[in-house]
């Protein structure tokens, strides 16, 4: 297994558009989890701030596939992106998939298939890029007054073209 402390130009690589929480009050509410097939450890390690995680690169097809979280949280992300500009793990990433099916390439309709109905929206400051964003948490307003959070997972679906070129598993309590 080969572990590497990564620069920060590495950790402002990592693919990703938003906060995985950030469409928490407009998420369809879900029951079910997801994770990704991938059943490897390996990776290189980074820190990013407090968090730490490890990331793998697909150098043929580009694509990169992360695990970042601290504390109670953390998030899992497998997306297009360009070169990293350290040399990281590489591994072919193209059958990646998550257990209910989700892959990249795939159209807003292939996700809504297997997650249920939802409204592509407009992701902030990222030109052409939707997402249809589910979670397992009730929305923000149920949790007031509630002492201790429910554990659960946002699920963010990033699409540019009709096709799905990331994808977000955000897990925390």
């Amino acid at each position: 297994m080969l572990a590497l402390l990564l620069t920060a130009s590495l950790s402002a690589w990592l693919p990703a558009f938003a906060n995985s929480s950030a469409f928490w009050e407009d998420a369809v509410r879900i029951s079910q989890r997801d994770e990704f097939s991938y059943v490897g450890a390996d990776g290189t390690f980074f820190f990013m701030g407090p968090a730490r995680g490890r990331v793998v690169y697909d150098y043929t097809h580009h694509i990169a596939l992360y695990h970042v979280g601290c504390c109670a949280w953390g998030d899992v992300v497998l997306g297009y992106a360009s070169l990293p500009p350290e040399r990281v793990v590489n591994r072919d990433l193209t059958a990646l998939h998550t257990v209910r099916g989700i892959r990249l390439g795939m159209s807003p309709g292939g996700v809504t298939l297997r997650y249920g109905a939802n409204t592509l929206r407009r992701v902030p400051r990222a030109k052409d890029v939707y997402v249809l964003a589910y979670t397992t948490w009730p929305p923000k307003s149920q949790m007031i007054g509630i002492t201790r959070s429910p554990c659960g997972q946002f699920q963010n679906f990033y699409f540019r073209n009709d096709r799905l070129v990331l994808i977000q598993l955000g897990n925390g309590c």
